[in-house]
Parts: C-alpha cells; structure tokens; sequence
C-alpha cells in the first residue's frame, strides 16, 4: 500500500514529448468537432439543440487547429485547462440533447477525457480529470427526465461506464510497462534509453520554436573510492541519496536521468544560462553529507544536434574536475 501511494504522489505521465500531448489535444477537438457536424447533416434526435451543436461544432475544429499549430510553444500547464474545457463541450452537449438517450451516446466523448488524462497526466492529475468528468455527467444524467425509459437509455450508461473503466486500465497498464523500461531501477530516474527520447524531444522542440535549452553532466565527485572504501552498497546509497535530494530543486518540465554510473544528466527546457547557473549551483551543494559533484552544463546552439550538445557538456565536466572538482564548469561557445 505504501509503493502504490509513493507511485500515486509522484508517478509519471505517460512519457510522450509536450508536442506529441499537443497534437492528439487538438485531434480530438477537431475529431469531436467534424462528429458533431457530421450528426447534423445525418438524420438525429428532434430534441437536440442546432444552434448549440452548430457552435460547438464550429468552434471545436478552429481550437484544434490553433492547438496544433502552437504545439510547441503552448506551456505544459495548458494542457489540464484544455482538457477541462473539453470536458465542459461534452457536458454541455449531453445538457442540452433533450432525451437519456441522446444525453447516453453523447456521454462517450467523455471516454476520450479519460484516455487522454491516463496517457499524458500524472496519476493524481489524471484521477482530478477523470473526477471532474464523472461529477459533470451524473449532474447532467440525474437532472434529465426520467420518464424516457426506452432500452438505450439504460444499455448506454452500462456500455460507457465499461468503455471507460476498461480503457483507463489498459492504458495505465501500458503506460507503467512503458514507464519500468524507460526508469532506473535504483534512482527512480530517467535510465539512458529515456534520457535519449528526453533530448531528441527537446532538441526537436528547441530548435522549432527556437527556444533555449541547457543540459548538463553531473558527476560525484570520488565515487570509485566510496566503492572501494565501503563497498557498493553504499555507493548505492550514495546515488540514491543524491537524487533524491536533486530531484525537487528541478522546475517542472525539467528532466534528470542517469547517464551510467555515477553520471547523471539534467535537462532544463527553456532555461537561460543565468537561470540554469541558478538550478546547476544549487544542485551541485545539494549532495549530502561529505559529498561534492562537479558539474559541465552547455547552452544549445542553433544547429545543435543531441550528441554535440551533449559532447559540449561532457567536455565542460572534465574542465570542472580539471579545475580541482566540486564546482561548475560552462561549455565553451565559438
């Protein structure tokens, strides 16, 4: 019970890139806004609203183009906000329907909030999601009038609420077997293979919008001593300690990962040399007790591709250690 709360507070989303979560955002807007359309040129309900449904289905595809369109600039907190409107499209359009039934086959567009906060949010932020739909549609199905009683009506909740609980597992299912292959097993931390999808995607959304970006090596300083003196388990310890104490001095939308060993690798998006000489310095004295790190960070240059930024912090590094150690080191730019 205590792991799965430990998961639950701090589990990760579904390791896509933030344009990736940009694009199918705006896919099922402009999905869900051409379906709408497409059930007013086909035969439907008398009870349902036109006026509404010609708005929303107007609005829906323009919002999902513009979403696309700023895939890469719009800020990962915008995501939620986006959701939650897309939430109260769905509401309003089982509100105004006119018929259980009608409200019913509407109500599966709430199966899309769910898959998308399961693959793309964080456990609590997905469970917060997943609520404000659940509250939005009983409110909306116990206010309807009860007196259409005919067999969609009651097959439609059923199918839906199946729809949405199988889905959601398998998705989260997916998403752990994804996130184990993609996690260090003894830092809880991006292992390689992760920090690689990390830096394609931020280089990717770097160079796009034309953004900055610093990646820095981080290195403990003595560590095969600490394995010699006493022994490996405490240099596990060591490292596990050092995350730990590394991890919440990060932004949001920042990465650490574990490069091998006793290397690790910090990944700040949108991050001025100034603000990252700000999170490095402070990472860098975070260490515990006795232990010192040297750190060699590189600013992305226009051009930049994932091995040469990462080259430029790796020589960084070495210029730290060189210099005597327990500092911080910046790349040189031509």
């Amino acid at each position: 019970m205590t792991g799965f709360l430990a998961w639950l507070r701090g589990g990760r989303p579904f390791p896509y890139p933030r344009h990736t979560a940009g694009s199918a955002m705006a896919m099922f807007y402009f999905a869900g806004g051409l379906t709408i359309l497409l059930i007013l040129l086909l035969p439907h309900p008398a009870t349902l609203d036109i006026g509404v449904m010609l708005v929303i289905g107007a609005v829906s595809p323009l919002l999902g183009l513009a979403i696309l369109r700023l895939r890469f600039r719009l800020a990962t907190s915008a995501y939620p906000w986006l959701l939650v409107v897309g939430t109260g499209i769905v509401t309003v359009l089982m509100a105004t329907a006119g018929s259980r039934s009608a409200s019913g086959s509407f109500s599966f567009f709430y199966t899309w909030i769910v898959i998308y906060a399961l693959l793309f949010f964080s456990p609590v932020s997905a469970a917060a999601q997943v609520g404000v739909a659940a509250a939005a549609y009983l409110t909306v199905w116990v206010s309807l009038d009860p007196s259409e009683t005919d067999i969609g009506s009651t097959l439609e909740p059923v199918i839906l609420v199946s729809v949405i609980g199988t889905t959601g597992l398998v998705v989260r299912m997916l998403s752990r077997a994804r996130e184990v292959s993609e996690i260090d097993s003894l830092t809880g931390v991006a292992n390689r293979r992760g920090l690689d999808r990390l830096l394609d995607s931020a280089v990717e959304e770097t160079t796009a919008a034309q953004r900055t970006l610093v990646v820095a090596m981080i290195d403990i300083d003595h560590f095969k001593s600490i394995n010699d003196m006493r022994g490996h388990a405490a240099g596990d310890q060591v490292l596990e300690c050092c995350t730990r104490a590394w991890r919440p001095l990060l932004r949001l939308g920042d990465s650490l990962a574990r490069f091998g060993g006793d290397e690790f690798v910090a990944v700040l998006p949108g991050c001025s040399r100034s603000d990252a000489e700000d999170i490095l310095e402070r990472l860098r004295v975070a260490a515990p007790d006795d232990i010192t790190c040297s750190v060699g960070a590189a600013l992305w240059q226009p051009g930049d591709t994932v091995s040469m930024l990462v080259g430029r912090a790796d020589v960084a590094l070495y210029q730290a250690k060189n210099l005597g150690r327990n500092r911080l080191a910046w790349a040189f730019i031509a």
